[in-house]
């Protein structure tokens, strides 16, 4: 599979890009605290990001799809790694959430435009283990990013900043010197995007991948302004112990997702997101009640095992859901439905995590749980309607009865690398 070279030049640009994002990670609410930020400011620059993410994904989404995929990366990047630096530069608190802001924007583009990628060019019963392969090295920078900048951050925080800058500069270069995209027959022209009727964006499988990210981005809002103070202030872990606990949880999908990402070609991705989805659950209960950081470290492990059986699933699942003339648009309204869930998770668990800090945590087992439950039953259904392509389907036999977008998906969609 990594033969492909598209599939494996994305990969290491989400490798090197989320490294560099990593790396603030642990250190960015810290590093606000330093400078005079309050708990309401840090929260409304969580706030600020998610909004502008949110807000400007399906426009980065329409110019992935009118533009190229590989024009929106590379802006995207060096103007990350531009306002990364900037940070060294700030000492008014309130400045940090207007960086924030601008950082949502420019952030909107890569993952969408990445994934649209991996979908265009790999064959539809290959991409669960294709977004596998994806999945473990985006992790990979998740398991770099948050070590080094803990580490680094031990010296200072300026060095985690500069070294995010770094990172992002290569993930520059990697898409300029790796990523050579041919145009796909059949599909539109550069610098022409096909229009579709936005219900197009809200068929039934894609409501059900909508539900699901939603829910599963709870946990990233709470994680983006919260998780820091948490672990720092009630459980008494060090900067460094912040970083390498992302790792404990990174490790698992790093080594597990090339897997997992077969099993979701072979079997219902439905049932997997369902069984594997409740099983997370119990384990967010446990975070709220645990009193030392230990213990979240070895469940993050456990975590990090049970969430690699699920996301090969829903990105294979999205992707099949998607016809390759509006596979930008799709990614991009299926990450603003995610950063709606971590706005909804920064700004109502903030409020929780001042009255108690281990109420967030249940709440988001509790909210999560139900989105798993809606969102993997409207997945079933789409299955048994053969609204989706899936393990087990004759992607002939779903051409045949599905016209339009998806056909073309199914014909034209990964013959950039065959």
């Amino acid at each position: 599979m990594l033969r492909n070279r598209t599939l494996l030049a994305v990969s290491l640009v989400v490798c090197a890009a989320y490294t560099g994002i990593g790396m603030i990670g642990p250190v960015r609410v810290l590093y606000a605290q330093s400078r005079g930020a309050s708990l309401t400011v840090i929260g409304t620059m969580s706030s600020a990001y998610l909004i502008s993410n949110f807000l400007f994904q399906y426009p980065s989404g329409w110019l992935a799809d009118r533009f190229g995929r590989k024009p929106m990366m590379l802006i995207s990047l060096v103007a990350q790694a531009a306002l990364s630096l900037a940070y060294l530069f700030i000492t008014d608190p309130i400045l940090f959430v207007v960086l924030r802001f601008a950082e949502g924007i420019a952030a909107a583009a890569v993952v969408p435009s990445a994934r649209a990628l991996v979908a265009d060019s790999v064959p539809p019963e290959q991409r669960g283990q294709a977004y596998g392969i994806f999945g473990a090295f985006f992790n990979t920078g998740f398991l770099l990013g948050p070590a080094l900048g803990g580490l680094l951050a031990s010296t200072g925080y300026a060095t985690s900043f500069i070294g995010a800058v770094i990172f992002r500069l290569l993930a520059a270069v990697i898409v300029i010197t790796m990523i050579h995209v041919r145009p796909r027959s059949g599909s539109s022209s550069a610098g022409q995007a096909v229009r579709i009727p936005f219900r197009r964006l809200f068929t039934l499988p894609l409501i059900a991948a909508y539900i699901l990210v939603f829910g599963d981005w709870l946990y990233v809002g709470f994680d983006i302004t919260l998780v820091p103070l948490w672990m720092h202030d009630h459980l008494g872990a060090s900067v460094a112990i912040i970083g390498f606990s992302y790792m404990a949880w990174s490790i698992p999908n790093v080594i597990l997702t090339p897997f997992t990402g077969r099993v979701a070609d072979r079997v219902r991705r439905s049932l997997l997101v369902l069984i594997f989805g409740l099983a997370q659950v119990p384990l967010y209960i446990v975070y709220g009640l645990a009193n030392t950081f230990m213990i979240i470290l070895v469940l993050f492990v456990v975590h990090g095992i049970v969430y690699s059986m699920v996301q090969p699933a829903v990105d294979a699942h999205l992707a099949a859901s998607s016809g390759a003339e509006a596979r930008g648009r799709v990614q991009g309204m299926y990450y603003a439905f995610g950063l709606f869930g971590g706005f909804f998770g920064s700004n109502g668990f903030s409020l929780l995590y001042g009255v108690n800090f281990r109420l967030p945590l249940f709440a988001i087992g509790t909210a999560f749980g139900l989105c798993v439950l809606i969102g993997a039953t409207l997945m079933r259904v789409s299955e048994n309607r053969g609204l989706v392509a899936g393990p087990g389907k004759q992607y002939e036999d779903l051409e045949q009865r599905i016209p339009g977008s998806l056909a073309e998906e199914v014909n034209i969609g990964f013959r950039e690398d065959g």
